[in-house]
C-alpha cells in the first residue's frame, strides 16, 4: 500500500510533542477589536459595514428559528421571510445539517468506540460523503473496524456497486480523485484512505494545534483546502480531537465573498495589510455576536438546551449562506463571485426531524481552552511512496533507501535517509529493513514502532 511523505526530504520534521498540549490564550487576545458606532475596527483596520452586516445576524436568527419550529412540530412555511420560504439554505449550525447529524449518530457513536475504529469510520464516510455508500459497506462487512479492513474486499464491493450504476458519491461533496495508480476514482480514494489511516493517528497524537492536523490533510494528494477543512470538522466531533471549536477556520470562497459584501473595499484593504485578516474578522464576529443580536433587538435561540452561540466554523458556514441570501435581499451589493441568482428550490419538509444529537466529545475539559497558533497554515505537498527499490549503507553506517514515487518515472526516484523516511512512513520502512535483515539503531527495536496510533 502507498504511503506519503514530503519529497524530497530537504527539511526535517518536528518531533511529535505530547498529545494535544499547547499554549492557551484568550480568543480575543490579538484582534484588538472594538465597535465604534457604524464603524468596526479589527486589528487596527477600520471596516465600513454595508447593510449585509446586519443582515447576517437577522438571517442567523431566523434560519435557526426555522429549525426550532420544525423540531417543535410546527407545519410549513415556518417563516414569513419569502426568500427563506423559496430557497434552500443550510443550517446556521453546521452540526445540525443532515449529513453531520448522521456522522455523529451513525458513524461516530455507533459500533466500536476504540479511537482508531472511530477514525477509520469517519475517514471512510468522508471519502464518499454518501449515506447509501457507507451503509452498503456496513451491511456487507458488519461493524466497521480498522483491524478487519480488507482493502481488496472493499474494492470489489464498490466496483460491483459501480457496475450496477450506483452513485458512490454525493455530487455536492465529490472530491477530485488523487492519482495513485488506479483508473477509477473510488480505487484511488481507497488508496488515499489507507495512507491517511497509517499516518494521521501519529499526527493527531503529536499535534499542539488544530491547524497542524489541517496542514497534514491539506498536503495529501487530491485534498484541497475545502476538502481538508470539512474532514477536519468531521474529525472534531470525535473524542480523540480535543481542541476548542474556534481554534481554527478556513474561509471558503462563499465566506470570503460574504465578507466582501459586508465590508467592501475596506475589507480588501485589511487583507492587504494584515495576515489572516479574514480569520480575524470572523473571530471578531464570533466573539461579539451577542452584542449585535442585542443591538438589533433580535432574539437568537442558540444551539441545544444550553443555547450555545455560533462557533467559528458556524460563522464561516453562515457567511456563505448570507452571500447567497444577499443576491436577492441586496442585489445592488456585489460579491467576489459576481453571482446574482439563486437556484430555484423551495424549502420543503423532508419529514420529521430526528432528535438533536450533539457530540459527546464536546464535554471534554480540554475543549474549553482555546489554542490558536498565530502563524498561517503552511502546506508542504506530500508525495506517495510506491515502493523502495534498493538500499545502500554509507561509509558512516547510515542506511539510504532508493524510493520510487507513485505517478512518477524512474528518473524521479530519490535516495532518502532511512531514519528520516521512517518518521513519515514507518510501516513501509520497517517492512523493507526487516525483509533485508537491516537494523536502524536509534535506541529502540523496530518492533516497538506502530503506525496504528490514536487509541
Amino acid at each position: 500500500m502507498p504511503v506519503t511523505r514530503t519529497r524530497p526530504s530537504h527539511s526535517e520534521r518536528v518531533s511529535p510533542l505530547e498529545n494535544n498540549k499547547g499554549t492557551s490564550r484568550k480568543v480575543s487576545g490579538k484582534s484588538e477589536t472594538t465597535l465604534e458606532g457604524p464603524e468596526i475596527i479589527v486589528c487596527g483596520q477600520r471596516l465600513q459595514p454595508s447593510p449585509v452586516f446586519d443582515t447576517f445576524f437577522r438571517f442567523a436568527a431566523e434560519r435557526q428559528a426555522i429549525d426550532d419550529r420544525r423540531r417543535n412540530g410546527q407545519s410549513a412555511p415556518w417563516t414569513e421571510d419569502t426568500i427563506l420560504q423559496n430557497t434552500k439554505f443550510c443550517n446556521v449550525f453546521r452540526v445540525l445539517d443532515r449529513l453531520t447529524q448522521y456522522i455523529i449518530r451513525e458513524v461516530i457513536e455507533k459500533d466500536s468506540q476504540i479511537a482508531i475504529d472511530i477514525l477509520f469510520r469517519i475517514v471512510l464516510f468522508n471519502t464518499f460523503t454518501k449515506i447509501e455508500t457507507y451503509e452498503l459497506l456496513r451491511r456487507k462487512f458488519g461493524p466497521l473496524t480498522w483491524a478487519k479492513y480488507d482493502h481488496k474486499a472493499f474494492l470489489d464491493t464498490l466496483e460491483r456497486a459501480y457496475r450496477r450504476g450506483d452513485a458512490l458519491y454525493t455530487g455536492a461533496f465529490q472530491k477530485p480523485a488523487p492519482h495513485l495508480g488506479s483508473s477509477m476514482a473510488f480505487q484511488n480514494h481507497l488508496e488515499l484512505l489507507y495512507v491517511i489511516m497509517n499516518e494521521l493517528p501519529a499526527v493527531i497524537r503529536g499535534a499542539n494545534y488544530l491547524v497542524e492536523i489541517y496542514e497534514f490533510l491539506a498536503a495529501l494528494p487530491g485534498m484541497g483546502p475545502f476538502a481538508a477543512y470539512q474532514l477536519l470538522l468531521n474529525l472534531s466531533y470525535a473524542k480523540f480531537m480535543n481542541f476548542h471549536e474556534s481554534d481554527f477556520v478556513v474561509a471558503g470562497p462563499g465566506a470570503l465573498s460574504g465578507l466582501y459584501k459586508m465590508f467592501g473595499n475596506s475589507y480588501l484593504e485589511g487583507q492587504k495589510k494584515v495576515s489572516q485578516f479574514s480569520t480575524h474578522v470572523m473571530r471578531w464576529m464570533q466573539e461579539t455576536q451577542q452584542q449585535h443580536f442585542a443591538r438589533l433587538n433580535i432574539e437568537f435561540s442558540g444551539l441545544g438546551p444550553q443555547k450555545l452561540p455560533m462557533q467559528l466554523c458556524d460563522i464561516e458556514h453562515t457567511l456563505c449562506e448570507v452571500d447567497k441570501y444577499s443576491r436577492v435581499a441586496h442585489p445592488q451589493i456585489s460579491g467576489l463571485q459576481k453571482r446574482t441568482r439563486l437556484k430555484a428550490a423551495s424549502f420543503t419538509s423532508t419529514g420529521p426531524l430526528p432528535s438533536l444529537c450533539l457530540p459527546k466529545a464536546w464535554a471534554h475539559p480540554s475543549r474549553k481552552i482555546p489554542r490558536i497558533r498565530e502563524e498561517p497554515p503552511h502546506i508542504e505537498q506530500r508525495y506517495v511512496i510506491s515502493s523502495i527499490r534498493k538500499h545502500e549503507v554509507t561509509d558512516g553506517g547510515r542506511i539510504k533507501l532508493l524510493v520510487h514515487w507513485l505517478g512518477y518515472g524512474e528518473t524521479d526516484d530519490t535516495w532518502e535517509d532511512a531514519h528520516k523516511l521512517r518518521q513519515d512512513a514507518p510501516e513501509t520502512v520497517n517492512e523493507y529493513v526487516q525483509a533485508h535483515g537491516l537494523y536502524l539503531d536509534e535506541g529502540s527495536p523496530l518492533s516497538s514502532l506502530s503506525s496504528n496510533a490514536g487509541e
